[in-house]
């Protein structure tokens, strides 16, 4: 897989929780003319779990066509249970994805043995590849470096991990025996220190919001003009505040119709953002370069 960013895209959805298909294929064809290099459909930024079922096949179906090839697609199927995962993963079995992504369940698992159990039977249940992602502030369950070797022993179908854990990421990276494992880091914070460590992929749910900042940034890293890419990162951290401060998900969602994509990317028990606060979005996007 080539460095570069890939995209925890945004799902824009009507008011009765329709995928808008138009827009999301708006979005996706934005994302791969800025350089993307891979999809992921439905990971946090995205959603997925609270997106209906029905509505996530819908969601995925329409990434794969939309991608058209041109770059792999990871699909999420974070779930509570062996059971509904499978459930979830088996309405997307046909479709041309890259790999599954999948966080630990986030609702009542205790253990190492539990989540590991969880993890190497839920791969074992599809002929496509699994991805994990690290998500301890949600799940509250760290995946550690040790359950990245015991999954790549288990489950021949493991091909990668998304984390912030640089440190963990940087012992995958070194370990001859895992050349083949693709590491996706999270800390958009310190993304441009891990790129010149050889962690060279970004996966965030901002870059959908940003994507000038992000093409120019990769474009400075690839350059090893590492000013510029500091300066772009910035900006993309500074949008990334912004919207921690107005009401995340409301804020991307509204940035995201500010960039021609329709639809509510948010859930549906989140508030829309008012015309004060979407002008307020729309005068930092101007500061920030993505909007004339």
């Amino acid at each position: 897989m080539k460095t570069g960013f890939v995209p925890a895209l945004g799902t824009p959805l009507d008011e009765k929780g329709e995928l808008l298909e138009d827009s999301y294929k708006k979005e996706i064809e934005m994302m791969i003319g800025c350089g993307a290099v891979g999809l992921l459909s439905m990971g946090s930024m995205g959603i997925q779990a609270f997106i209906r079922n029905d509505v996530c096949t819908k969601v995925a179906e329409t990434a794969v066509k939309a991608a058209a090839g041109r770059v792999p697609v990871y699909a999420g199927c974070m779930d509570n249970s062996i059971g509904r995962a499978k459930e979830r993963m088996a309405a997307m079995e046909d479709l041309d994805v890259a790999a599954f992504v999948f966080t630990t369940p986030y609702y009542e698992i205790d253990t190492r043995e539990q989540i590991m159990k969880y993890f190497t039977e839920v791969a074992a249940s599809t002929r496509h590849g699994v991805v994990l992602y690290d998500l301890p502030g949600v799940t509250k369950q760290k995946i550690t470096y040790d359950m990245v070797c015991e999954m790549q022993k288990k489950a021949p179908n493991f091909m990668g991990i998304k984390s912030a854990d640089l440190c963990m990421l940087r012992h995958i990276r070194l370990n001859p025996e895992m050349k083949d494992i693709r590491t996706f880091y999270s800390g958009l914070d310190t993304f441009d220190i891990a790129y010149q460590w050889g962690i060279g992929n970004i996966l965030d749910g901002m870059l959908p919001s940003t994507p000038k900042n992000t093409r120019k940034m990769i474009e400075a890293l690839d350059a090893k003009d590492h000013a510029a890419a500091a300066k772009y990162l910035d900006n993309i951290i500074a949008f990334r505040d912004f919207f921690v401060e107005m009401d995340l998900w409301p804020a991307f969602s509204a940035a995201m119709n500010l960039l021609g994509c329709e639809g509510f990317f948010a859930p549906d028990w989140a508030t829309p953002s008012g015309p004060e606060a979407v002008e307020k979005i729309r005068q930092k996007m101007i500061e920030i370069g993505e909007l004339p």
